[in-house]
């Protein structure tokens, strides 16, 4: 009882990491979480058939290429569930999954479409799910307390920087998310902490090496090698570990003996995983396969890419949850990179200060697990285009955990010689407190949202602008919200509507918003399930009501001055929803909700008093600034006239060899190109500071038939060459292709 009230600490901090990794698994729908429904396939074929599966031979994607040991506990743990023998059962998707992917929000963030037999109590497949994920979690509960007892280990007189070091792991919002989940990292992750603590005990045991080092560090590697492939750079920390003792104490006679015994023990538990790689797919890690399979980055050529994508890394190390379509502000991942800094700064100011200090060498092991675990996160960058995922350093945040708070520890200690304060156990008390704020922000702030129906209203409230249009007798619109009624290109009008319903619809009709222009073209259109992907009318029960907000973006490109009109209907594949007002009389099958003006954006800089000013960036070499037609409306047999004004760009190479041309398409609504021409780009705009016009002429076939056509503009660099990208303003490459307003043509 005095060890588990000394010990108090850990255990409320393992308590809640508990609770907080099975709040993550039941708020996350089932696999939402990324690959989650190819590792949960590779579970249920070892339950159905007993077996491994083998890569390529599967019927549906699987995770085959994993290391069976998370998989065969998982099997164990929900084996005697009856979940159904469909391994390729895959939930309905989606098709409006990761609108607008990067952004904060809670639109279409759902991958599959989430029914009631999700809903608990669990049974089936969803029982069999959440003992695989409540699994996970206590395996995460594992590596916390690795980490805490690891700090333990190197500052035996300092317990709260054990406690504060194993905050920055217990709680990581994507540390908890992925624990909550179906997934080998967390396995890896435990793989690594029990190995970093076992290396930390060594350097303490004032015996030095022994067969029973051997032992235990044979069995650690082998669990490791066992869980996730990359777990194999660990056997370096073992080796340092080791080394350094013999060196330390002159034991060079045992060094070999516990080397030889750890890679024996090792290999009688994993070796047969590599064996059978070898069989199976003609060398021992199946990595070939995996990349034959899956796809492949050639790593001389990625460099650059791979350290474009780091940002992205970083943010799916601490909260980027789903396949990172919901993200949290990125406020939230600046401060944390200035905290790590900030830490591995103090810890690596304490270590040249106290170069001859024996904790110079836990401190060194530390940094060298970061380096090796970010070492193997690069290097799948390298290869991988699926590489840039933080939970890949999972095996390394015990150690860059550790690292940050004994920095932050020693950076804040002039507290106690000024204040007299504790300032361990402050700042312990502080990172547990702002890191279980973060987790619980993530988690209701953000992860909640993106998967909640849309909120309900009273049956006796009044929504604003009533209108009472009943959908085919399903459902009825009783009323709706516009946020704005006037527009710049660029902006979204966000759009609320107040449903009531009135009769369980018999499959899923989709949703769409509509903005049409004077000229009867589509200047912007938003197609979704209901409730912005979480509430499909499939789900909708007589007498729900609720408000489905969601928004529609005015493209950049938008011709302005207009107005445009707001239509919103349901439809099927093939047809759309019959509307009637409040007394049977037809509607049509869109209803116009009122209009907005969409207004030309402010103008500033070289673009200013150009027709529908822009700044679109193609490839850092010319810049488009504005455009102008001739007409919107126009007969077969006409000639279509486009302005295009052009700037170089203010740091572009020389021009003197470039010929850029342009290329005009007219597109119909099914994407079959109409009309085309090329056209050199003349060498006053080529090379202007200012914005020059650039003017084109596409003859209309006197055969075009009616209808709306897209206008497609496209820039090669020179004639006959390649497609020049246009830069998003981030920097990296958003298309080939810029789409212009749309025009009618009438006979």
């Amino acid at each position: 009882m005095t060890r588990l009230h000394r010990n108090r600490d850990i255990v409320v901090l393992l308590l809640l990491f508990v609770g907080l990794g099975l709040a993550y698994s039941i708020i996350n729908p089932l696999h939402e979480a990324t690959d989650e429904l190819r590792h949960y396939r590779f579970v249920r074929y070892i339950v159905v058939n007993k077996s491994l599966p083998v890569q390529g031979q599967e019927a549906c994607r699987f995770q085959s290429h994993h290391p069976p040991l998370f998989y065969a506990l998982g099997a164990v743990a929900s084996g005697w569930v009856d979940a159904g023998e469909d391994l390729c059962r895959t939930p309905p998707a989606n098709r409006f999954w990761a609108y607008r992917f990067a952004e904060v929000g809670v639109d279409n963030k759902n991958q599959y479409l989430h029914g009631p037999e999700e809903a608990f109590p669990w049974r089936g497949e969803a029982l069999a799910a959440h003992l695989i994920r409540a699994l996970n979690v206590l395996i995460g509960a594992g590596a916390v307390w690795a980490t805490w007892a690891t700090g333990r280990a190197i500052w035996p007189r300092r317990r709260a920087l054990a406690l504060g070091g194993a905050a920055f792991v217990a709680f990581n919002p994507m540390f908890l998310y992925m624990a909550g989940a179906i997934n080998n990292d967390i396995l890896a992750a435990f793989s690594g902490s029990a190995i970093l603590l076992a290396s930390v005990r060594l350097l303490r045991d004032p015996q030095g090496l022994s067969r029973r080092w051997g032992l235990l560090f044979g069995l650690l590697y082998g669990i490791a090698l066992l869980s996730k492939f990359n777990m194999a750079a660990a056997g370096l920390l073992i080796a340092v570990a080791a080394t350094y003792v013999a060196w330390r104490r002159r034991q060079w006679r045992r060094w070999p003996e516990v080397g030889l015994l750890s890679l024996a023990v090792a290999a009688l538990l994993a070796g047969w995983w590599f064996v059978r790689n070898q069989m199976l797919y003609g060398e021992p890690t199946g990595f070939r396969t995996v990349t034959e399979l899956w796809g492949a980055r050639d790593p001389l050529q990625s460099l650059p890419l791979a350290i474009f994508e780091l940002p992205a890394a970083w943010s799916t190390l601490w909260g980027r949850f789903g396949f990172g379509q919901i993200p949290l502000p990125q406020v939230l991942y600046d401060a944390l990179a200035w905290i790590v800094l900030l830490g591995l700064a103090g810890a690596l100011i304490s270590v040249a200060r106290r170069r001859r200090d024996t904790a110079t060498i836990f401190l060194g092991l530390l940094f060298l697990n970061v380096v090796l675990s970010f070492a193997v996160l690069f290097n799948y960058m390298l290869v991988s285009p699926a590489g840039a995922m933080g939970r890949f350093f999972f095996p390394g945040l015990p150690a860059l955990s550790l690292l940050t708070f004994y920095g932050l520890s020693r950076l804040a200690a002039g507290l106690k010689t000024v204040a007299g304060v504790d300032s361990d156990r402050l700042l312990a008390w502080l990172a547990n407190g702002a890191m279980l704020a973060l987790s619980l922000v993530a988690l209701l702030g953000y992860l909640a949202p993106a998967y909640a129906r849309p909120p309900a209203f009273p049956a006796d409230a009044e929504p604003p602008n009533a209108v009472d249009a009943s959908f085919a007798g399903l459902a009825t619109l009783r009323g709706y919200e516009l946020d704005a009624r006037s527009l710049e290109p660029g902006q979204p009008l966000e759009v609320s509507l107040y449903w009531e319903v009135e009769k369980q619809p018999p499959g899923d009709f989709l949703l769409f918003l509509h903005l049409i222009d004077e000229a009867g073209t589509v200047v912007a259109q938003r197609d979704t399930h209901p409730g912005t992907g979480a509430f499909p009318t499939s789900h909708w029960q007589p007498g729900q009501r609720f408000v489905d907000t969601l928004s529609v973006y005015v493209p950049e490109t938008a011709y302005t001055p207009e107005t445009a009109t707001v239509y919103v209907g349901l439809y099927a594949p093939t047809y759309r929803l019959a509307i009637s007002g409040p007394q049977g009389e037809d509607w049509g099958d869109a209803l116009a909700l009122g209009e907005v003006a969409l207004e030309p954006a402010a103008q500033q800089g070289p673009e200013r008093a150009l027709p529908n000013p822009t700044a679109q960036n193609f490839e850092d070499e010319w810049l488009l600034r504005g455009y102008e037609y001739n007409a919107r409306v126009l007969a077969p047999g006409d000639v279509f006239r486009v302005t295009l004004y052009w700037t170089a760009a203010d740091h572009a190479t020389t021009q003197s060899e470039r010929h850029p041309v342009v290329e005009l398409q007219l597109l119909d609504d099914a994407g079959i190109v109409r009309g085309s021409m090329e056209h050199p780009l003349p060498d006053e705009a080529v090379s202007a500071s200012a914005p020059t016009p650039s003017v084109h002429d596409l003859s209309l076939g006197r055969d075009l038939p009616a209808g709306a056509y897209r206008v497609r503009l496209v820039l090669h660099d020179e004639p006959g060459g390649k497609r020049l990208h246009i830069l998003a303003p981030e920097g990296h490459f958003a298309a080939q292709h810029l789409d212009l307003a749309r025009i009618r043509i009438e006979p």
